[in-house]
């Protein structure tokens, strides 16, 4: 589902991926991660934190 959602994102832009359901949620880096989906991965991460306060 991760590749189906980057696919039709367009861009090749894409957030995750993502494991739910535990306390908290996982922010998941691969090896291969560009800068960009780095940076997107903080904010999202950043957003989640203050989201949770």
């Amino acid at each position: 589902s991760y590749n189906l959602l980057k696919t039709a994102a367009g861009n090749n832009i894409a957030i995750g991926p993502m494991l739910l359901g535990a306390a908290r949620p996982v922010h998941v880096l691969t090896a291969s991660a560009t800068v960009r989906r780095i940076v997107n991965m903080t904010a999202l991460l950043v957003a989640d934190v203050i989201a949770s306060r």
